[in-house]
């Protein structure tokens, strides 16, 4: 019951986040905006008020906000297709972007309420390992990170982990800062005794509590997890992580129950990154997606002219059908892990 109560709340809360900032841009560039809803399938609840229709809907796996010719031609001057680009582009961007303001803001909430967060200022050095070899000493900052397989700019504890862990055992260039002055060393990570995890021999220390710093900390955990997504998407073109390692609704749940069990800052941490990862992954620039309809604004200027708007239509309508197709997939996937 209670992993059922933090999945609806969260869907629902993070639901409504994206289509409010769609709702809310719309209304304030002058669109005619017909219905509001939160939820998918029959309606729970209605209202209607300045000729827009405010529905709460069955199922809290969706929404939308349902504009005046945003998928064909309109005589309406307040019309989304007679609006221009940049109206429209703000329109489209919204919803992702207030995804990830809501995924800023509750790692910050986060951040506030705890006082040991780790940092990629070197906290102590272990004995005879790759960072002591290298001259790495207590105090120093790790600033970038460079391997044969993944390089990155290091902001947090979590970028040096990520960075081992896709760099293995591979030599790798380290740039840190010492007293405002950079070094840059080539080392060699090392492994333990009884793994062949490769480490580096540090432990991190610990950033200091204050505003400016969880400010800080929250917008780099916002870039971490843009970055793991594109990271993950990119593997699963390569081939470098199954297909089946895909997760939906379901697998998701799973997630909100076992983050229950840890915790409630567990909980706001998987919503801070499920809400992120939505506003990355409705800006792919895939047709039904805000992302490809923003592709197509794109391809509008560049030709100069408008797209056919029921050709348009007709491209998103297909994708969003194969969209649920693939929804329905990874949900069997789910089901069948679960079993």
């Amino acid at each position: 019951m209670l992993t059922a109560i933090w999945a609806i709340l969260i869907f629902c809360v993070l639901i409504f986040v994206h289509e409010f900032g769609h709702f809310i841009t719309a209304k304030l560039s002058g669109m005619t905006v017909h219905e509001f809803s939160i939820g998918m399938g029959p309606k729970i609840f209605g209202l209607s008020k300045n000729n827009t229709t405010y529905n709460l809907r069955l199922l809290p796996l969706g929404g939308f906000v349902k504009l005046e010719g945003e998928d064909g031609e309109s005589d309406d001057s307040g019309a989304f297709c007679n609006m221009s680009a940049f109206k429209r582009f703000i329109v489209l961007f919204a919803g992702a972007f207030m995804n990830v303001v809501i995924g800023f803001l509750i790692f910050a909430i986060i951040f506030s309420n705890t006082s040991l967060i780790a940092s990629n200022t070197v906290g102590s050095v272990v004995e005879d390992s790759a960072f002591e070899k290298a001259g790495i000493k207590e105090g120093d900052t790790v600033v970038y990170m460079k391997g044969e397989k993944y390089s990155s700019s290091i902001h947090s504890f979590r970028d040096i982990t990520l960075f081992l862990s896709l760099n293995g055992d591979s030599s790798a260039t380290i740039t840190f800062n010492r007293d405002g002055n950079e070094f840059t060393k080539i080392i060699k990570p090392t492994s333990t005794p009884d793994s062949e995890k490769a480490i580096f021999g540090m432990t991190p220390g610990r950033y200091k509590k204050g505003f400016l710093n969880t400010i800080r900390l929250a917008f780099w955990e916002c870039v971490f997890v843009i970055k793991s997504v594109y990271l993950s998407l990119w593997w699963l073109i390569t081939g470098a992580i199954p297909a089946s390692s895909m997760s939906g609704p379901v697998a998701i749940v799973g997630e909100i129950g076992a983050a229950a069990k840890m915790g409630w800052q567990s909980v706001l941490n998987l919503a801070g990154f499920i809400s992120v990862n939505l506003g990355v992954m409705n800006l792919l620039p895939i047709p039904a997606l805000d992302g490809g309809r923003i592709l197509f604004l794109l391809i509008e200027k560049i030709r100069g002219k408008k797209m056919n708007p029921e050709l348009e239509g007709t491209i998103n309508f297909v994708f969003f059908a194969l969209l649920i197709i693939l929804m329905f997939i990874v949900t069997v996937s789910d089901v069948n892990k679960i079993l």
